[in-house]
């Protein structure tokens, strides 16, 4: 089998990779940052963008790719349509491989909307919102100034507006979150449906009652979809 290039930077990315190396399946793995990267993936790995669709094929092209496999985030909006295209172009087989998003509970009422602006213009005036929804959603909720807001992230952004809040932190489990919501009177809880076995503040918002926003996943590329590994693994044997 050719090398397989698998595009990264998730836990089923890393998972994918590792089950290539164990049954010796060819491969790299490409990951978006410039960062080294934390995990061993068992594969060579290559750091950087690739330019767009017209990069993406001359490393294609370059470095005899015989699959590829898109696992990046489920919220990775413009990677899976220019490898649509470049794969496309070049007739190398792809796929994806996502994990399956989340769903309501039956005691959990969302409201589901398409995009962080929708999200916005949804919440109620007077609110207390909790922002499960990264940095780069800022700007989505900056003119929302008569609500109060809390944004949890890792690396603060700049240039906060006075009605949000910047907790630097992880998620945590169920109890911590619980107490946290309760502590700070949230209201409203807005999450990316992300998907995975990570759903602490979701179950958090459902103990108290918050109510949920969930912004839904960006469209995706006709084209092979899987939700785990093992199918993933399966389809690359069936092209060997």
């Amino acid at each position: 089998m050719k090398s397989v290039l698998v595009l990264g930077g998730t836990r089923e990315a890393h998972d994918l990779a590792d089950a290539m190396a164990r049954v010796g399946v060819p491969g790299l793995v490409s990951l978006a940052g410039r960062a080294e990267p934390v995990r061993d993936y068992g594969l060579p790995v290559r750091l950087g963008g690739f330019g767009g669709v017209d990069g993406l094929r001359g490393f294609l092209r370059s470095e005899g790719i015989g699959a590829v496999l898109d696992a990046t985030h489920p919220f990775a909006d413009r990677m899976p349509w220019h490898l649509a295209e470049a794969a496309g172009a070049e007739d190398v087989p792809w796929a994806m491989l996502k994990r399956p998003a989340w769903t309501a509970g039956a005691r959990e009422a969302w409201t589901e909307v398409k995009d962080l602006n929708a999200a916005a213009k949804v919440l109620p005036s007077r609110s207390v919102t909790f922002l499960a929804t990264g940095a780069g959603s800022l700007e989505a909720f900056r003119h929302r100034d008569d609500t109060r807001m809390v944004l949890r992230v890792l690396n603060p952004p700049h240039d906060v507006p006075s009605h949000i809040r910047v907790i630097k932190a992880m998620p945590r489990d169920v109890a911590s979150e619980t107490m946290l919501f309760h502590e700070l009177g949230i209201t409203h809880l807005v999450a990316k449906n992300s998907g995975g076995p990570t759903r602490a503040k979701l179950d958090a918002a459902a103990a108290l009652r918050v109510k949920v926003i969930m912004v839904a996943r960006p469209p995706l590329p006709d084209g092979l979809l899987f939700e785990t590994v093992d199918q993933a693994m399966g389809w690359l044997h069936g092209l060997s």
